[in-house]
């Protein structure tokens, strides 16, 4: 089961990052093409659709995350808890900063109008989730 539960979460995490990577390397850049009318129609479909996607990968690394640290739970605490509690503090930043984007509510709308922006960082934050999850793999 613990083989079955780390392929889930590192499964979701590499189709949640690919698809920003997809966005900010490549959609965004692409876009620039289109007039804004067309730009806005499809960066809100292709948003829309990725919505359903990130909303998945976000349950499937919060249940599998659950189980991973069930397994680790009798690890002394000391630095491998603080650094894994650091990694699911950016985890969470992520998951907010990706619902704030894909939530259709008008409250967002400002957040929304910087997806390039917001994107980013949340990416930068799951690029740093990475190196923190290879460094605790690694035995902390």
């Amino acid at each position: 089961m613990a083989t079955f539960a780390q392929w889930v979460h590192v499964s979701a995490a590499v189709i949640g990052v690919g698809g920003m990577a997809f966005m900010l390397l490549v959609l965004f850049p692409s876009v620039g093409v289109l007039n804004d009318e067309q730009r806005a129609l499809l960066l809100k479909f292709v948003f829309g659709r990725f919505r359903w996607v990130a909303w998945s990968v976000i349950f499937l690394l919060i249940v599998s995350g659950l189980y991973n640290v069930s397994l680790v739970w009798l690890v002394p605490w000391g630095v491998y808890w603080k650094v894994l509690t650091l990694k699911i503090i950016l985890a969470f930043a992520i998951f907010a900063i990706v619902l704030f984007l894909t939530i259709p509510l008008g409250i967002f709308t400002r957040f929304r109008d910087r997806r390039q922006l917001w994107l980013s960082i949340a990416f930068g934050l799951a690029m740093a989730v990475i190196l923190i999850s290879a460094y605790l793999r690694r035995g902390g």
